[in-house]
């Protein structure tokens, strides 16, 4: 899971931040192995780390493994990390959720090879550590990954995520919790304002409150990048005594979209680590809880030495904690874990006005604000605050104005805005001071000083170390080998093929029975039928749903070879999609394997594939019959100027016809070929006309004298 790219090996390696002038977070000592996509919870003075997505392991992606940290040593660094029971889940498991209740911990959904998950876990913990083993309770109502979940009283909430079918939900659902740590029958509560995924949730004096996320459809936008539309968004609701939701209402917004953070909750405050906010960032941010139970206005901290997306945190006593994570939007993971004192060495956080040096203006001060995220502004002893560095360089100390002796806001005042809810310190420094140090332009300060009960703290303002040195890097490494999923089932990704990452995002597993349903499963059975075929292997999933490749990828269903007719010839097995569009199985070349027991075809989009057998021998066509196969277009989706071109395979025909229909039902585009299909059989046509962005359907017809062979699809553009 490294970058390909010499060249963004060298830009990433430029643009990351250095941590020596911000050096609030240390080194805890590493994971046991690279982790992202993980969850970590903490109990009995350990740290519980459970599941995730590694660079060193391969096969089907996620991991099952459950990791805790044997101590965490009063000087916040951890001891050494122990293996405890593995989950259930034999595909591993990643983007889930865990949380702690009455000294049991709970695993709830997730995704893996199989797809999303709705299966939830508990297990109690034993004096050494190690789990007491994991046993299954009441499933969540739906499949979701990339949710939250938080507990509040004997009541479990989980929100948002992303839902096996349907995308990104709003959905919020809660469960009560028996004393013997079962659980009740989940109820579903106010939705939140919108959907999101790769947010946080948790619940705080008597509210549930959910922060940021994805407000996108999906995981990936297109051609494999991140999604748009990161939101900033703060939400509460408040808890009624019967665990039902108050009306969602919005709270202090993030200082920009964040998804796919980790979130630690102190005493005081509730701190946020990384994430993605349109790039992989390190930004800290804090906000206080006020009086009334709402959180105040969000704030920076120093940064983490190093830009980390979808990493796991905790809180343990004074320490929070940054726990893995990924270098690239889902992607390049690491072991470093990182911690901040919270308390013995309090951080400040600390803002300027003005934040650049004008030489030419009349201003005298420079007015500097600074509030503790877990202790009180009162307490600080004005006269003690100094101005300790300049841009990171050491200066002389430079002390208040002895005519400001400091006083106490809430909330916005002399310019300084973002403050609703915070309770903060006001000095005024000498700007002549502080311009003989460094000259005109932007700067950034760091203050130290002590409280009343002899405390030190410090803090540095952010003004430089947030703005523009976060990177993404758009192109991931594109991985090709094969992948093996339950019941054998296989894909084999050639190089260049798969958009995104694969290990984070491919599911191959039997089809879900009960979410298919009783008449779509008559409907396939009756396809076969009116086909001459039949059954020669359980149906499987290939997602995303509709994926397409830029390479075609090879999929391998296993049969059994007893449970075929007998005089069957194994040679004759095929591999059928089926077209949910046109409402009907599609046989494709295949290829067989006696000694895997395995019949293989390729494919340039992921659906639901079963092997498929002859009932009967099958009557020799009329001399002008012929058959269509597979009809794709691509690139899909058209990306800038790319013209779309439709592809439809067939054994015959005299003409191709095909009309291209907007969403809204518009004929956007008509066009036709006439003759036989060209070589490799198939017919191949550029769709011309204007296509703004968005998605479009086909209707292609192949005829050959009166017989005529419909199929439909769809493709996106974005221009």
């Amino acid at each position: 899971m490294r970058f390909g790219d010499p060249l963004l090996k060298t830009l990433l390696a430029a643009l990351l931040l250095p941590a020596c002038a911000f050096a609030q977070f240390e080194a805890a000592g590493p994971l046991p192995r690279t982790l992202m996509s993980h969850s970590a919870v903490t109990l009995g003075g350990r740290i519980y780390v459970a599941g995730g997505l590694s660079d060193n392991y391969s096969g089907t992606g996620f991991l099952n493994s459950v990791y805790y940290c044997a101590s965490v040593n009063p000087d916040g660094t951890l001891g050494a990390w122990q293996s405890a029971s593995p989950m259930p889940e034999f595909l591993g498991l990643g983007m889930h959720a865990s949380l702690v209740h009455n000294n049991r911990i709970y695993v709830l959904g997730g995704s893996n090879y199989a797809g999303q998950r709705s299966r939830v876990y508990v297990s109690g913990v034993n004096t050494d550590g190690t789990l007491a083993g994991w046993q299954p309770v009441t499933a969540l109502p739906n499949m979701v990954a990339a949710h939250s979940a938080a507990v509040f009283g004997d009541r479990l909430y989980v929100t948002g995520g992303v839902e096996r079918g349907s995308g990104a939900t709003a959905s919020v659902y809660s469960v009560p919790v028996n004393p013997d740590g079962s659980l009740g029958a989940w109820r579903g509560e106010l939705p939140m304002p919108e959907p999101v995924f790769g947010h946080r949730s948790f619940a705080r004096g008597g509210r549930l409150f959910a922060v940021g996320g994805f407000n996108a459809p999906a995981l990936y936008g297109a051609g494999g990048a991140p999604p748009s539309g990161v939101s900033s968004a703060v939400y509460a609701a408040a808890i009624n005594p019967d665990g039902t939701l108050g009306a969602w209402t919005l709270q202090p917004p993030l200082p920009s979209g964040l998804a796919f953070y980790g979130l630690a909750v102190g005493e005081k405050s509730v701190y946020l680590m990384g994430g993605f906010d349109g790039g992989v960032t390190n930004a800290v941010y804090f906000a206080p809880f006020t009086a009334s139970g709402t959180l105040g206005a969000w704030q920076p901290l120093h940064a983490l030495p190093q830009n980390l997306v979808a990493p796991a945190a905790a809180a343990s006593g004074e320490f929070i904690y940054s726990i893995g994570g990924g270098r690239a939007y889902l992607d390049d993971p690491v072991t470093d874990i990182y911690f901040a004192r919270t308390k013995s060495e309090l951080k400040a956080f600390v803002k300027l006005s003005p934040s650049a040096i004008n030489k030419d203006s009349n201003g005298k001060w420079v007015t500097v604000v600074l509030g503790l995220p877990e202790a009180e502004a009162a307490a600080v002893l004005p006269d003690s605050v100094r101005i300790a560095a300049v841009n990171g360089q050491a200066v002389t100390p430079i002390a208040p104005d002895p005519k400001w002796t400091g006083k106490l806001y809430t909330g916005d005042a002399e310019g300084l805005d973002g403050l609703e809810g915070v309770t903060y310190l006001m000095l005024k420094f000498s700007r002549q001071a502080v311009a003989d140090v460094i000259g005109e332009g932007e700067f950034s300060l760091k203050i130290t000083g002590r409280l009343s009960d002899g405390r030190e703290f410090s803090g540095e303002s952010m003004n430089r170390a947030l703005s523009s040195r976060k990177v993404f890097a758009a192109r991931l490494e594109k991985r090709e080998g094969e992948r093996t999923g339950p019941g054998g089932v296989k894909v084999r990704i050639p190089k260049g093929a798969f958009k995104g990452n694969p290990e984070l995002l491919l599911t191959a597993a039997p089809e879900d029975a009960v979410a298919v349903g009783t008449a779509e499963k008559e409907k396939r059975s009756s396809k076969l039928a009116a086909r001459g075929l039949k059954a020669a292997s359980e149906t499987f999933e290939f997602g995303p749903h509709g994926e397409t490749f830029d390479a075609p990828v090879t999929i391998s269903l296993p049969y059994d070879p007893a449970a075929l007719p007998a005089g069957t010839d194994e040679e004759a097995l095929q591999v059928a999609y089926w077209n949910a569009a046109a409402g009907d199985w599609e046989p494709l070349p295949s290829t067989v394997s006696r000694a895997d027991r395995t019949v293989s075809a390729e494919t340039s989009h992921f659906s639901v594939y079963q092997a498929v057998l002859s009932a009967a021998p099958a009557a020799a066509p009329p001399a002008a019959a012929f058959t269509v196969g597979e009809a794709y277009v691509f690139p899909n989706p058209a990306v800038g100027g790319a013209r779309p071109v439709l592809r439809v395979a067939a054994s015959g025909g005299e003409k191709l016809q095909v009309k291209v229909y907007s969403a809204s039902g518009r004929l956007a585009h008509e066009g036709s070929l006439s003759g036989a299909p060209g070589a490799g059989g198939a017919y191949e046509l550029t769709l011309g006309g204007e296509f703004p962005s968005g998605v479009y359907y086909y209707l292609a017809e192949i005829s050959a004298g009166a017989q005529k062979v419909k199929k439909t699809g769809k493709f996106a553009v974005v221009r």
